[in-house]
């Protein structure tokens, strides 16, 4: 097999200084460590045309009309894909993209078998040069594939190439910001081609949810523009910490960090933006009711706290700490079951507090009670400080004096953790568990901006 010995010298050569490279580079300084990133950019972009050229002539010889005389074939690979992550290690999805560019920047096939004029000469010498990196040659080549598809004149098409080839290097545009500009690049020159572009995103737009064997829901998605745009502008305002001004943390030790992800807050946040939705007024109803959880439980798990209950729908059980937090506010029936199977219980229609009384509360409390979190009325659930089933207050039984707003994160957490929150004179307070204060003195945690002056 023919190897370029040169190629092999310079990898060596570079191993050698990557080697040397890292048993000093904790003694560099910052700028010397920068411009020891942008050396090794370079160095890589090189590498990287120099794979895209060699993909661009694996896809030309492997190309469909050869048939098993072609390259891939010839070497026992269905695909030329699957040659390239063969021989390169890389994956299957770096590999098309390369095979994708390199087909591109490369000249058709002439019935002689020669090689006609590369269709985006200003791209293939800049990436040549390793000035340009792979990924905005691709960004550049993509969007003037599509303006060509279209039907604009090679003179367009050239002066497209050109402009962006020249913004990216004169402005040290990244990746991401050549894309942009080679998006907007696009619409200027083929405004009527928005219409039909949409058409084609609109079609691909899904949605899909399924059971996994771990009791996990899992999916994709794939949202239009308009639709991206409203989930991101929703998420973003829910979980913006500016929603009701500076935030103040006075340092009380009582806090309890939200070690979510981002990715977890997402989760949470849609959850909750679905959950508001599903019970507007202007919601269609089943039966004359809002969507509803139906939850099975028996009796005695329920009033010991332990044990699991079942969704209607879902096989995977949820703990009685889930149960108890979903029967504080959303629109859950729980169906209560004796020793012997029988039906004890089936719901309580004055369990949810009303629109009012989630007023008042919020003039009350102000928000999330937990101390220093900043939700407002508007992101918080309503829970029952003295349990919903206890001796202080049966069933049925939900006064405002028994209601405390909590935030979703706080919510789930008080019910899965060793602190209690309960009322003292018209005034939420939490318990701390031991190991905090062996007193367990109550911390209010109201936040109103209210004080009840005293009597004359």
């Amino acid at each position: 097999m023919e190897t370029d010995p040169q190629l092999k010298r310079i990898a060596s050569d570079l191993q050698g200084v990557l080697g040397a490279v890292r048993s000093r580079l904790a003694g560099l300084s910052d700028e010397a460590v920068l411009e020891l990133m942008a050396d090794f950019e370079a160095v890589a972009r090189l590498a990287s045309a120099g794979g895209v050229l060699t993909a661009g002539e694996v896809g030309v010889r492997s190309r469909s009309e050869l048939g098993d005389e072609g390259l891939s074939r010839s070497q026992n690979f269905t695909s030329p894909v699957a040659l390239v992550a063969k021989v390169t290690g890389a994956s299957a999805r770096a590999c098309k993209a390369r095979l994708d560019l390199g087909r591109k920047l490369r000249g058709a096939v002439l019935l002689g078998g020669g090689e006609g004029p590369a269709p985006f000469p200003a791209v293939a010498r800049v990436l040549d040069e390793g000035v340009l990196g792979v990924e905005a040659a691709a960004a550049i080549v993509k969007q003037c594939s599509v303006l060509a598809d279209r039907g604009c004149s090679p003179e367009v098409l050239s002066l497209a190439e050109e402009t962006l080839v020249d913004q990216t290097l004169s402005c040290r545009l990244t990746a991401d910001e050549t894309f942009r500009a080679a998006i907007h690049l696009r619409e200027v020159l083929d405004p009527d081609g928005a219409e039909p572009r949409d058409e084609v995103l609109q079609m691909q737009r899904s949605l899909t949810i399924a059971l996994a064997p771990d009791g996990m829901y899992r999916g994709t998605f794939t949202l239009a523009p308009e639709q991206g745009g409203v989930w991101l502008s929703s998420i973003r305002a829910m979980q913006s910490p500016r929603v009701t001004g500076p935030r103040f943390v006075d340092g009380d030790e009582y806090v309890i960090a939200d070690g979510r992800t981002q990715a977890q807050k997402n989760a949470d946040t849609v959850t909750e933006l679905i959950a508001r939705a599903a019970g507007a007024d202007d919601m269609p109803r089943i039966n004359g009711a809002i969507a509803t959880i139906n939850v099975h439980m028996t009796l005695d798990d329920l009033l010991a706290g332990r044990g699991v209950g079942w969704i209607d729908g879902i096989d995977q059980p949820i703990p009685a700490s889930t149960v108890a937090q979903l029967r504080c506010t959303s629109p859950t029936a729980t169906t209560l079951f004796g020793d012997k199977g029988e039906v004890l219980y089936h719901g309580k229609a004055k369990r949810l507090f009303t629109a009012a009384q989630n007023r008042a509360l919020a003039a009350r409390d102000g928000g999330c009670v937990w101390p220093s979190c900043d939700r407002p009325p508007s992101f918080c659930e309503t829970h029952h400080a003295n349990e919903w089933v206890s001796d202080d207050h049966p069933p049925g039984r939900t006064d405002i004096d028994n209601g405390v707003l909590l935030c979703h994160f706080h919510h789930s957490h008080l019910h899965k953790s060793p602190w209690k929150l309960t009322m003292h004179d018209g005034v939420p307070h939490l318990i701390p568990p031991r190991w905090v204060d062996t007193e367990q003195n109550p911390i209010p945690t109201t936040r109103r901006r209210t004080i009840q002056r005293p009597a004359a």
